[in-house]
């Protein structure tokens, strides 16, 4: 069950959300964990201010977290993904104003895990960036918010199997 609430006053967040769990030592899958609640961290784009808001990105852009109301998942991965896919426009206020180069395309969640570090997240669909600059923002905002959600130090995305670097690449 999923219950997305919304995003608090647009403010940067602090802390990010634990780790999604992991297989068993044995091997065998990990029990799922019981929902909870809790605020997802998103990461969107500010744009123009050359990182100073946040890691810099794109065309003198910053990359910022901002922290949602809380929701009820068993899965944050899934949740977090989710949501930033179906922000339904590009700039979307706040303070800073926050920018997501998402919106637009038919892209959708179709799984995700964590091995060691890395956590891949596996897409479908076609991605429509508005400009070349929107490339290096979807990717840092799919790939940021994915290690935010499970703790990971790295993230692959796949659309429909390729990497999303190669898909971008041909738009």
């Amino acid at each position: 069950m999923l219950v997305i609430l919304g995003l608090t006053g647009c403010a940067p967040a602090g802390n990010e959300p634990s780790a999604s769990p992991t297989a068993s030592p044995t091997g065998s899958p990990a029990p799922s964990p019981a929902p909870r609640a809790a605020p997802l961290t998103l990461y969107y784009v500010v744009l123009g201010d050359d990182g100073a808001s946040g890691e810099p990105i794109g065309c003198g852009d910053s990359l910022v977290a901002f922290e949602t109301d809380s929701v009820v998942t068993d899965d944050v991965l899934r949740a977090s993904i989710e949501r930033l896919l179906a922000d339904p426009e590009r700039e979307l206020g706040g303070t800073p104003p926050r920018y997501s180069a998402i919106p637009g395309g038919t892209l959708a969640y179709v799984s995700g895990e964590v091995d060691g570090g890395t956590v891949t997240v596996q897409l479908t669909g076609a991605p429509a960036p508005a400009g070349e600059c929107d490339n290096p923002r979807i990717e840092a905002q799919l790939k940021r918010t994915a290690m935010a959600a499970t703790g990971a130090t790295a993230a692959v995305v796949l659309v429909d199997g390729e990497l999303i670097e190669d898909v971008l690449s041909l738009r």
